[in-house]
């Protein structure tokens, strides 16, 4: 695979803050349109907003209690709750459309201890399903096709428990009910023989059909020889936000980040410029330019909820035309906020999304998507 070719030139670096919202975030408001924030007229030719028009939902976050619920502007939703001490987790996903079912997993850390598989136990029922190792301390059980009984205690039961063997690690259950009533809500499933928590005697044909999941274009991949040798070029050094990066990186004198750039066609290219680092997360901002270098352009990213012209720990394939980025909100990176961008040829648009914003274990192939498209 064909890689961005390294430059280096005098900087160092230093903590910026990082704003994820992670370890139990707030609640993010639904907006008429998402994103309607404009970009800056620097960058307007580069980027566009994750959706340009209302056909698609918002990408909704909520909590309740104990419990968090997303969905997304394709309406895949998911409801998760924390086991104490934040050491597990039990989520119910369900996607879109008269046809869909839910999944649930639950599963954490703690329990390694104990003698045989993980079960859950809601007011002393016991639930077995298919275990699987999340690492050498973690595991996860799944329920592909949950049982009634499962969904009606998850959304009405007293006192819920990881187990195995004699450890046991305390779910909460608070909110639970909330959640999976508002995803009815959400995904036009209240009253149907489909609903979460409010089952009635409407047939799933009534549930509305899935919104079909907006189509990014991929411009054509380019040949990656003959990029610049040399350091950034004076219009880049001169840009405002280069300033801004170098004054928040300085150690003493120098100055010593890698500089990345790709080409995006004949005539454009693609630089990543170090803005800061943390212990685990490192900071980039983006600028196209002509094949010069000249009149350079910062890129403001189009995300679920806004925009953004920082990204974290981020890289862009050329190969691929796509550039992925994974703010952490902690090291072990069980919780944070990733995303992949595609090139279009004329933009970077967003092209997938997902957030995590409770520490509690959730592997991140399970972590709630706020925005997907396809290709």
């Amino acid at each position: 695979m064909m890689t961005p070719h390294r430059l280096r030139f005098v900087a160092a670096v230093a903590l910026l803050p990082l704003a994820l919202a992670a370890c139990k975030g707030q609640e993010t408001a639904p907006a008429p349109e998402a994103p309607a924030v404009e970009p800056p007229a620097a960058s307007a030719s580069a980027v566009e907003p994750a959706a340009q028009d209302g056909a698609h939902p918002p990408s909704v976050t909520r909590e309740f209690r104990d419990w968090t619920a997303t969905c997304d502007n394709t309406n895949h939703c998911v409801a998760f709750g924390s086991a104490e001490e934040n050491m597990g987790f039990v989520m119910v996903s369900l996607a879109p459309g008269p046809d869909a079912r839910p999944v649930v997993h639950m599963g954490g850390w703690g329990l390694q201890d104990g003698q045989g598989d993980v079960y859950a136990e809601i007011d002393g029922r016991r639930y077995a399903g298919k275990n699987s190792k999340m690492d050498e301390e973690g595991d996860v059980i799944a329920f592909r096709t949950p049982s009634a009984e499962l969904l009606r205690d998850l959304g009405n039961g007293s006192f819920m428990a990881l187990r195995r063997g004699d450890e046991k690690m305390k779910v909460s259950l608070g909110g639970a009910a909330a959640a999976f009533l508002w995803i009815d809500e959400r995904q036009g499933r209240l009253d149907t023989t489909t609903a979460l928590i409010r089952r009635g005697e409407k047939p799933a044909s009534s549930v509305p059909a899935a919104p079909a999941a907006p189509r990014v274009t991929l411009a054509a991949a380019v040949p990656q020889n003959g990029l610049p040798q040399d350091d950034l070029s004076p219009a880049l050094l001169a840009h405002p936000k280069v300033k801004e990066c170098l004054a928040a990186t300085r150690i003493g004198e120098r100055f010593e980040p890698n500089v990345e750039v790709a080409r995006l066609a004949s005539d454009k290219l693609l630089w990543s410029v170090p803005c800061g680092e943390g212990a685990y997360n490192f900071i980039q901002v983006y600028f196209i330019t002509p094949a010069d270098g000249t009149a350079p352009r910062l890129i403001d990213f189009p995300t679920a909820m806004g925009r953004h012209d920082e990204l974290v720990n981020s890289r862009y394939d050329p190969k691929t035309r796509t550039l992925f980025a994974f703010g952490k909100g902690r090291g072990i990176g069980d919780c944070g906020r990733m995303g992949v961008w595609a090139w279009t040829g004329e933009r970077f648009a967003l092209l997938e999304e997902k957030e995590m914003p409770s520490c509690t274990a959730i592997p991140q192939d399970l972590w709630p998507s706020t925005w997907r498209a396809v290709t």
